[in-house]
């Protein structure tokens, strides 16, 4: 059902420091957009994406999402609806079919699970 993690979304209200962490105490490279209201790091073949928290109208710090690509979004749909619980709709955007998981129901996580069949 569910292929990999891809991203995790990490607000924080110091982007510049959040970033030199993961540069100086885990060694990764850090990639830093021009606009700089984000920036990301590869993690084997995920991504680990820091929001500035002013960025998205947040005062608060922590993960914001959790991106999971799936074979066929409307199999999850099936499943979840197996299991008794009401998935939403599909919403398509940049070229994949996004669910948009109520976090109530997954532990109060923002999750997105998404195929690449739009």
């Amino acid at each position: 059902m569910i292929k990999r993690l891809v991203t995790l979304e990490v607000a924080t209200s110091d982007l510049a420091d959040a970033a030199s962490i993961y540069e100086k105490n885990f060694g990764f490279a850090v990639a830093r957009p021009a606009d700089g209201k984000s920036a990301s790091v590869k993690v084997g073949g995920a991504e680990i994406r820091l929001v500035a928290a002013a960025a998205i109208d947040s005062s608060s710090e922590g993960m914001i999402g959790l991106w999971l690509e799936a074979e066929d979004v409307d199999r999850v749909i099936a499943d979840f609806r197996a299991a008794g619980l009401d998935a939403g709709a599909i919403r398509k955007d940049s070229g994949r079919r996004i669910l948009t998981i109520d976090p109530k129901l997954a532990s109060q996580v923002p999750l997105f699970i998404f195929d690449r069949k739009a």
